[in-house]
């Protein structure tokens, strides 16, 4: 006993075979091999109590015989005799009204203490103290003697807490590697890492480990050898890729990258930053002058209080109302603590990129204020209301730029005072200023020395002052417009050995204009200046310009102009190049460039005077059948059970290379996005209305997948329309179908059911009969998540009947599943297993890992039904695994939960509650509405 006379603690192990120590460490003989497996059961969970009931079903597993409850209270009394030794005066074991419980101290448990000697390693990491976590985490390492309860049956409990326990063991070990490795130790690792990849092959992270430790040993060869023994492994068993950190790791040991040989690959942990939106394009490069506007700027924004407002900088086209709204935000950002939103409005751009307020406020601005996509409302009042109410208690800085009209402007406008406000038009808005109290502020030309200072920067002082009379009739020619003026710099700037009064003088020589533009004084014609940039074109970098200008959208990737041309990427180069010299394209990322509304505008009055209309027809087909055919490509990656309607238009010179992965489809789909959806109203409103329905079929698994359902909306509302104006019910019944998804997703059933019975009659009009299997597939899911699993089982019956008789085998599958979770549903789970077993088969031949995923979910809910715990975790897992390698992170956050629930139903809480941890978090990332039912779950567990 200690002074204090407190008995020794005894210790009690699981971490290893289960044993019970005094404190001079003599080991207690605790009984037979019953008593031993029920102190191990209390030993699992200490504190929690454990009903008669419970504790037979853990040690019979379903199978007791009849004196089963009185045996269990003769082990009872058997262990608190033995644990009632000399120097264990108390039993350890008490009974309460919720049964018999371990009532001890918990750090004399050595998986308790496991637990919070790993806290602290991690809290210690956490804060980069590398020493205090690394003692702590080898400390708590120690305490292990073999694996978990080891000796005795790994079912019920003891199966899972062993589960949890070695998962927990790796983990650390892999702790402890990294910060080996940060302290240069990597020769003392190789042998080790090598033992744990044998033991577990298929954690990937001490392969990353030992990949590291040899290179950094000199040994490259190695450690590549190493990568494609894994690459192999993965292969062989799970049929993946390595993850994209190893990946990533290859590159950089194949690199030979001096940074990964001489420190840490990971960095340091830290607290994620507060996130704010930061959304504000660079400021200008050149900006001179305009001193007096920037001050009244930041009276009617800032003032003398806290409260901002909102300004409407107005003026002519060219004329700076931009540049001068981003230099004062630039200059200005730190009274605005809480972000800048920049919204470009498209309101003289062409027709069909002017951009609604509801797109504007789903596709950006909520996003941006930390709206996951399926928290948005899908009623455009309720998402102003959610604007207003997230602006409310900010103080943000709102730039709303190109604006057409205050109706564009006014849904816009935040719901609190503090937060200011920039609109850029060419029209005053007098409604914005009269019903909403806005300040306008009217951007006139700069002066002329204004202008001179903005020539003498782009040109240098010497060649500017060397020539100031053809400077002063620059300017007057340009009539001081800054675009203008910038367009004439360039081309001066491009040829530093010309005299600027030649320039000058050939400027004067040419006539014409934007009539969007036009003057009563001609001098402040701008397309003066524009054809005559244009004019100094080639021939093909001319022709590449008119085209261009009909692109759908702003934003166009060497790949499309290349369609648009009709001609390989790099035959156009040059002209591309050629363009962005002369200012005529941007190219604000590699192979990517962009086109000034203005230019644009001009680019159109060009191809209509000089290009033949079934020219312009020609350009603009090339460039919609070059986004078809790639988003069909992208589609059928990202869901292999995806089939067009129709075959796909002949591939073209221009067309791109195939996917590397359905990965690739997906950065190419998040990059495009935008473009692809300007693609669709372009078609309609240039009457290709058969590639608008194909398009917007093509983009329904890529949208879903990012579960951008608002947009999935959008299209499929324009594809029923186009559809119904062709004729074909075929095309219409797929709009139907899909729009009909986007509604199940908002919980619109109503709207949904309409859609299902719309599409299902078109497809019987059509004699459609696979179309008519998945329209009963998406009635049952309609009806299962209705919580009517009696309604969805005849909708797949009928499914997998219509999709036999067509010999569709992954209808089939489809089918099989959804019958087997609607039986599994009903509680009838052996023949649950049975139909899904089939759709397995059917699936694994298609090599369909979405659709296998989907499979093995259902067959660990049915198994899960049966009792049979093990297997249905089993059955998760892989599901797991196959919805990591899709990248569907709605799949996997669904089986989290479930395998949560299955971990739950054995009883423990603690890795049911770690997995849907995991869940939510992922749900929350999406904003899934279920988010919401799964932190209530959760609460009740804290």
């Amino acid at each position: 006993m200690d002074p204090a006379g407190t008995p020794p603690a005894a210790r009690y192990q699981l971490l290893g075979p289960v044993e019970v120590r005094s404190a001079r460490g003599e080991r207690l003989a605790l009984g037979t091999p019953m008593q031993v497996r029920l102190l191990a059961v209390l030993m699992s969970q200490p504190g929690t109590g454990w009903s008669i009931d419970q504790l037979v079903d853990e040690l019979w597993q379903g199978r007791p015989p009849k004196t089963a409850a009185g045996n269990v209270k003769t082990y009872v009394w058997a262990l608190r005799r033995a644990l009632r030794s000399p120097g264990f005066p108390d039993p350890a074991i008490l009974a309460g009204p919720t049964g018999y419980r371990l009532a001890l101290d918990g750090l004399t448990v050595d998986s308790v203490a496991f637990d919070d000697l790993a806290q602290r390693g991690y809290s210690a990491l956490r804060q980069g103290h590398w020493s205090a976590a690394q003692e702590s985490f080898e400390a708590a390492l120690a305490l292990w003697r073999g694996e978990p309860f080891a000796g005795l049956p790994g079912w019920g409990v003891l199966l899972s807490v062993r589960a949890r326990l070695q998962e927990q063991r790796s983990s650390l070990a892999e702790e402890v590697a990294d910060l080996h490795l940060r302290a240069g130790r990597h020769h003392e690792l190789i042998e080790p890492l090598r033992s744990q990849v044998d033991d577990d092959p298929l954690r990937e992270r001490p392969w990353g480990q030992l990949m590291v430790a040899l290179a950094r040993t000199g040994r490259r060869a190695d450690a590549l050898a190493t990568y494609r023994q894994l690459r192999h492994l993965l292969a062989e068993e799970v049929g993946v890729e390595p993850g994209p950190d190893l990946q990533h790791l290859h590159t950089r040991i194949l690199r030979a990258e001096r940074e990964l040989l001489t420190s840490d690959p990971r960095p340091p942990e830290r607290s994620a930053p507060r996130i704010v939106p930061r959304q504000l394009p660079a400021p200008p490069t050149v900006f001179t002058g305009r001193a007096a506007e920037l001050a009244r700027l930041t009276t009617l924004l800032l003032g003398d209080s806290r409260s901002a407002s909102t300004v409407v900088i107005t003026g002519t086209g060219g004329v700076g109302k931009s540049w001068l709204a981003l230099r004062w935000a630039h200059d200005n950002l730190r009274h605005f603590p809480d972000g800048q939103l920049h919204v470009d409005l498209g309101g003289f751009g062409t027709a069909t990129q002017e951009a609604s307020p509801s797109a504007v406020v789903v596709r950006s601005l909520l996003p941006a204020l930390g709206v996951k996509p399926l928290e948005i409302p899908a009623e455009p009042a309720a998402q102003f209301a959610l604007y207003r109410s997230l602006t409310a208690d900010r103080r943000l800085l709102v730039l709303l730029d190109n604006a057409r009209d205050a109706e564009q402007v006014r849904p816009l406008l935040p719901g609190a005072t503090g937060c200011g406000v920039l609109v850029t038009s060419r029209h005053t808005l007098p409604g914005l200023v009269a019903a909403d109290g806005a300040h306008p502020l009217a951007l006139d030309l700069p002066n002329d020395d204004e202008a001179r200072q903005l020539l003498v920067r782009r040109l240098g002082a010497q060649r500017a002052t060397a020539q100031p009379a053809a400077v002063d009739e620059l300017i007057r020619r340009t009539a001081r417009l800054p675009l203008a003026l910038s367009i004439v710099a360039a081309r001066a700037a491009a040829r530093p050995t010309f005299p600027l009064q030649a320039i000058a003088d050939d400027l004067a020589a040419s006539r014409g204009g934007l009539a969007a533009l036009a003057t009563d004084d001609a001098a402040t014609d701008v397309r003066t200046v524009l054809s005559w940039s244009y004019r100094l074109l080639s021939a093909d970098a001319a022709r590449l310009f008119r085209q261009i200008s009909l692109h759908p959208a702003a934003d166009v990737s060497a790949a499309a102009a290349a369609s648009l041309a009709g001609a390989p990427p790099h035959l156009i180069r040059p002209a591309l190049d050629e363009l962005t010299r002369s200012n005529l394209l941007a190219e604000p990322s590699p192979n990517r460039f962009h086109c000034h509304d203005l230019l644009r505008a001009y680019g159109e009055e060009l191809t209509h005077a000089l290009d033949r209309p079934a020219d312009r027809s020609a350009v603009r087909a090339r460039v919609l059948d070059h986004y078809l055919c790639v988003a069909r490509d992208a589609a059928r990656l990202v869901d292999p059970g995806w089939q067009p309607l129709d075959p796909p238009p002949p591939p073209t010179d221009a067309s791109p290379s195939a996917f590397a992965d359905h990965r690739a489809a997906l950065a190419w789909f998040i990059i495009e996005q935008r473009v692809l959806l300007a693609a669709v109203d372009d078609a309609v409103a240039h009457s290709f209305d058969a590639r608008a329905g194909h398009l917007a079929q093509a983009l329904t698994p890529l949208l879903s997948r990012l579960s951008q359902w608002h947009d999935l909306a959008a299209v499929q509302a324009i594809a029923v329309t186009v559809a119904h104006r062709r004729g074909d019910p075929r095309a219409e019944a797929l709009a139907h179908r899909d729009l009909a998804l986007a509604h199940i997703q908002h919980r619109r059933f109503g709207a949904a059911h309409h859609h299902l019975r719309r599409a299902m009659a078109r497809y019987d009009q059509a004699g459609d009969l696979p179309g008519q299997a998945s329209t009963h597939l998406h009635l049952a899911w309609l009806s299962d998540i209705e919580d009517d699993a009696g309604a969805a089982l005849p909708h797949a019956s009928q499914a997998l009947a219509l999709a036999s008789s067509t010999d569709d085998r992954l209808g089939e599958a489809a089918a099989l599943n959804a019958l087997g979770w609607s039986h599994a549903r009903l509680n009838e789970h052996t023949r649950a297993i049975t139909f899904c077993e089939q759709a397995l088969a059917r699936y694994e031949e298609a090599e369909d890992r979405l659709g296998a995923a989907h499979t093995w979910d259902s067959l660990g809910f049915a198994y899960q039904g049966l009792g049979k715990h093990p297997t249905a975790a089993d059955c998760y897992r892989r599901a797991l695994a196959l919805y990591s390698h899709v990248q569907d992170p709605c799949g996997r956050a669904d089986t989290l939960v479930r395998l949560g629930d299955t971990h739950q139903a054995v009883g423990d809480h603690d890795t049911s509650v770690d997995l849907w941890r995991q869940a939510l978090a992922i749900l929350d990332r999406v904003g899934h509405p279920q988010a919401t039912v799964l932190s209530e779950r959760l609460e009740a567990y804290r």
